[in-house]
């Protein structure tokens, strides 16, 4: 027995050798890609077999294998990698980190999804991506940031907010302006500081659940929170800078330029009469005195924190304004106390208020800004002691000199005494319970109250001139607004193997009152701003109640995590609309299939992620103001001193809901987790528009609200965001998007085109199917006429029946005829960001640019006018303009008239000029102070940064800016240039501290 041991023993001994024989040991080293830093705790194995050991605190390993085994490394947080042996003894490793971008869950207000779960087209930005930008509007803030979404500024007035269209307009009279969702309920109002996160949700996939309001996008805003179990942050932030308005390429003559152009205008004889030879000398900068410096403030502070059982978020925000056009200004001071709290293991409450109030001041008058233009270089606002005067006539009162200027009016005069306030205060406060019924059933009640009022006043002194008030004026109108609502929510979600299930039932209703009052006087004494000092000149106003409710449902489906769908319907009532038709079903169904899961690419190194993406939906729009379903009457009028009313509006009691029914194609893909791009197409079609269709004037009215027509967008987005090199010290980040859209009239009532007007102008657009909803209707300018200087039109030869047959030139305006010349529609927008940091060092650069867009620049008739408005300045010809001066020459302007030449000012294509430009809307230098600087006085961070805004603009347009207005109201079309308050170019310093 015991040689039978012994035996055993020495094969043993033989058989371990053997094996030792045939091992290695290998070692190495294993960093992260990005920052080339050593990983601790990395997991290594063979693969197959138990045997391992993990990295040590400087990343290194060693481990015994067979020389064709292979290895496996993995670490949380980065992707596992595997690695054949060969007979190597020492094998470094890289390890890429995994990005958490298709992880990280996207808030789409009454739900949230993981983005690797979305079937929908959306677009998310943090508050570090919208805070390059200082101001008080979040709309300028998301500018150039995202694909298919067009925001313009249209007005550089200090708390003007900026115009937003989601996948073009589909809308002809109602608003198309998107549905802002605050902390998961409709409306609201927010600070951007405090903003968290923005998520625009474009499609139907996601926006049908909104119905009711959400034919033009939705903006998902959620406001900032502290983390689980984070101990007391406290956030500072100063702003500080100046800013100068914009000109552009706008640039008014001198004193000199404009007497040698009025010389070419008068006869030899009559010139040394009206202009004597000293005004040539003369040249007060009227735009200068206009427009002065302005200067911007902001200060911020929040503190948030948190334990198991509650969190808290509060914060207080000053944003102070001065406009660079005189006497505007803006300020407003808001604060925001989110508060959520454990009532028990399975119910918690939010309470959440903000509160703001804001006063602005703007000019007395149009004609403030308009003067800066127009008022002509010769004329001088002060006497000789240097005091601005008074003018109401041909000649001024100080020194009995004639003024120039057309308008006898100095504006200068007007401001000391004139001006336009608005002052304003809100209060949103949401209540809201989570219950946590059961693993899979929540129910959530959410509950708003708001409340607001604004005043705002426009005082004339007497002592000033006003063609239209020559012995004061006096206007008050004041506006209060109160609203309830709630919104309720069952939402379940369970998994049975490879099934995943979610939905939610959901049930509204709210409440509003809005009440108006106008009162207005005249003949107070001088310097008495109240009306009890004035004779009554008009009263007016209104209060109304309204409301609706809401249900809607919705369920996702999630199979493997492969296959997604989503459907929802929502029903909404409405008392907007007429008693007979109140009620609008939305429906939606979105699908995405997720491949970068499919076991075929899951091998594939890389692409990292991998997604198509299909939906349908129905959304609505209601934005028509109140009582357009009913018939009004205007009680403005009076007969033998008693009050009287007439008719204003026809009654349509089927007014209904307008739809938009969507369909979106899109596909993500992500390569290498450092290349992400988004891809989308889409088609919309706005049907039942509510449009103002015009009546025969025998009815006695203009037009009636109705269902009518049908307007078609399509389009194609891509977004791209790339990591181009990220290493420990250094990162340089890409972003860019561009939006193609093309829109076109479908139907109308009879299909009869329609004109809408610039206010009391001859600017039209025609409506017409097959055409675009702002196509460009008026004269087509053919140019000069190069033997004597005439403008050209353009004449259409047409048969008995009306056909066009032919064309042909004419310099008479009467004989040119109306036709499409253009469209205000862009055929494209976008933007690109540039974020590159170095250790501490940040830089970071935002444009935005639009191409295709035609602009009426209505400013040309006046200040262009070939000597037609010769009490007005003159602008300077553009670079690459020239003017006919002697036969022969080809020329952009005609020649030179006195009261103009054969009405070439008079509207059309002339005037009609490509909006097209790039925009570098921000670069921001920013630095991270080093930590152990900070750690001296506790500070956990602190950036201290210098920013510039809207520094250079790449246009041919002529006039100051070629961002306008993207609606058609009663006094102006979407597109039209018009004398408009110029944005200003400003820089900034700043500083943020974090505690």
């Amino acid at each position: 027995m015991n040689y039978i041991r012994l035996i055993f023993l020495c094969l043993a001994l033989v058989t371990t050798s053997v094996v030792y024989a045939q091992s290695i040991q290998v070692q190495g080293t294993v960093t992260s890609s990005e920052d080339k830093e050593p990983l601790i705790g990395v997991s290594i194995k063979v693969k197959g077999a138990t045997q391992g050991v993990i990295t040590d605190i400087d990343g290194k390993y060693s481990i015994v294998v067979k020389p064709d085994d292979v290895l496996t490394f993995s670490y949380i947080g980065y992707n596992p990698k595997e690695e054949s042996v060969r007979n190597r003894t020492n094998i470094n490793i890289e390890l890429i980190g995994q990005e958490n971008t298709f992880e990280e869950v996207v808030v789409m207000g009454y739900s949230s999804q993981k983005k690797s779960e979305l079937s929908s087209s959306l677009v998310t930005l943090k508050a570090d991506e919208l805070n390059d930008v200082t101001t008080s509007d979040i709309g300028n803030m998301l500018q150039g940031k995202a694909a298919g979404v067009m925001i313009s500024n249209a007005s550089g007035q200090p708390g003007a907010a900026a115009e937003i269209r989601i996948r073009g307009t589909g809308s002809i009279t109602a608003q198309a302006d998107p549905l802002y969702v605050v902390d998961g309920i409709p409306y609201g109002s927010f600070n951007p500081n405090d903003v968290e996160t923005i998520t625009v949700l474009k499609d139907a996939g996601a926006t049908a659940l909104y119905g009711s309001a959400a034919a033009g996008g939705v903006i998902i805003v959620t406001t900032k929170q502290a983390a689980r179990n984070q101990p007391t942050q406290i956030n500072l932030k100063a702003t500080y800078g100046q800013k100068k308005a914009l000109q552009g390429n706008y640039k008014m003559m001198s004193g000199a330029e404009l007497y040698d152009t009025h010389k070419q205008i008068f006869s030899p004889t009559l010139f040394p009469l009206q202009r004597p030879e000293v005004l040539r000398s003369r040249n007060f900068d009227w735009l200068d005195a206009a427009f002065d410096t302005g200067y911007l403030q902001n200060y911020y502070i929040s503190a948030s924190g948190s334990s198991d059982k509650m969190n808290y978020f509060a914060s207080v925000d000053y944003y102070k304004e001065d406009g660079t056009l005189i006497n505007t200004n803006f300020d407003k001071i808001s604060s925001r106390l989110n508060l959520n709290t454990k009532l028990a293991s399975n119910v918690d409450m939010s309470i959440r208020v903000n509160y703001s109030q804001s006063k602005n001041r703007e000019a007395s008058s149009y004609m403030t800004s308009e003067g800066g233009y127009s008022n002509i270089p010769w004329d001088i606002p002060y006497d000789a002691e240097g005091n601005i005067i008074k003018i109401d006539s041909d000649i001024r009162p100080d020194n009995g000199e004639k003024w120039y200027t057309q308008d006898k009016r100095n504006f200068l005069h007007s401001e000391e005494y004139n001006y336009a306030k608005n002052k304003s205060k809100e209060l949103v406060a949401d209540f809201q319970i989570n219950w946590n019924i059961l693993d899979w059933l929540m129910f959530t009640t959410s509950n708003r109250f708001s409340t607001g009022g604004y005043k705002y006043t426009r005082y004339v002194d007497p002592r000033t001139y006003d063609p239209e008030f020559s012995n004061g004026y006096l206007l008050q109108n004041i506006g209060e607004s109160a609203s309830w609502n709630t919104s309720n929510l069952l939402k379940a979600n369970h998994t049975f193997g490879k099934h995943s299930l979610s939905g939610l039932i959901g049930w509204e209703y709210g409440t509003h009152n809005n009440e108006y009052t106008s009162t207005s006087g005249t003949g107070m004494p001088n310097g008495i701003d109240a009306l009890g000092a004035a004779t009554p000149h008009k009263i007016d106003g209104y209060s109304y109640d309204g409301g609706g409710w809401s249900l809607f449902s919705q369920a996702q489906y999630n199979f493997l995590d492969r296959y997604f769908l989503t459907a929802s319907i929502r029903a909404d009532a409405s008392s907007t609309f007429g008693k007979e038709n109140r009620t609008g079903y939305f429906p939606s169904v979105a699908g995405s299939w997720l491949i970068s899961n499919e076991e075929f690419l899951k091998n594939l190194k890389y692409i990292s992620f991998l997604k198509l993406r299909a939906s349908y939906g129905v959304t609505g729009n209601s934005s028509i103001g109140s009582f357009r379903s009913l018939a009004t009457y205007d009680l403005n009028s009076s007969y033998q001193n008693l009050v009287g009313a007439y008719p204003e509006r026809l009654a349509n009691p089927q007014l209904t809901w307008e739809s938009a029914h969507m369909t979106g194609l899109g596909f993500d893909i992500s390569f290498l987790n450092r290349f992400h791009l988004n891809f989308d197409l889409y088609n919309i079609e706005n049907k039942d528009l509510l449009l103002a269709v015009p009546k025969s004037p025998s009815t006695g009215f203009f037009d009636r609200t109705e269902n009518a027509g049908s307007v078609r967008n399509q389009g194609l987005e891509v977004q791209i965001s790339s990591d181009n090199i990220k290493t420990k010290d250094f990162l340089w980040n890409t972003t860019f998007n561009i939006g193609f859209n093309k829109n076109k009239v479908v139907s109308l009532p009879d299909h009869n085109p329609f004109i809408q007007v610039s206010g009391s102008s001859s600017i039209y657009q025609q409506v017409k199917e097959g055409q675009d909803i702002y196509s460009w209707y008026m004269p087509k300018w053919l140019g000069v006429d190069y033997e004597n200087g005439d403008p050209l039109w353009e004449k259409l030869i047409k048969d008995a029946n009306g056909n066009v047959i032919g064309k042909e030139a004419t310099s008479d305006y009467a004989q040119a005829d109306l036709q499409v010349v253009g469209k205000a529609t862009p055929k494209f927008s976008g933007g690109f960001t540039n974020t590159l940091k170095y250790k501490g060092v940040g830089l970071h650069m935002t444009a935005n640019f639009v191409y295709g867009s035609d602009i009426y620049n209505t400013s040309r008739e006046q200040y262009d006018s070939d000597g037609a408005y010769l009490g007005y300045n003159m602008m300077k010809l553009k670079s690459g303009w020239n003017r006919w001066t002697e036969p022969g020459d080809i020329a952009t302007h005609p020649k030179l008239a006195m009261n103009g030449n054969k009405n070439s000012n008079k509207t059309s294509s002339r005037y009609l000029e490509d909006g097209s430009f790039l925009r570098i809307r921000n670069i921001t230098l920013s630095y991270d102070l080093p930590q152990r600087w900070l750690d001296v006085v506790k500070m956990k961070a602190c950036k201290v940064y210098v920013s510039g805004d809207n520094l250079f603009t790449f246009t041919n347009f002529s006039g100051m800016d070629p961002e306008v207005s993207l609606k058609s109201t009663t006094w102006s079309l979407a597109g039209v240039y018009n004398y408009s308050y110029p944005i200003s170019r400003q820089f900034l310093i700043g500083i943020d501290i974090r505690f």
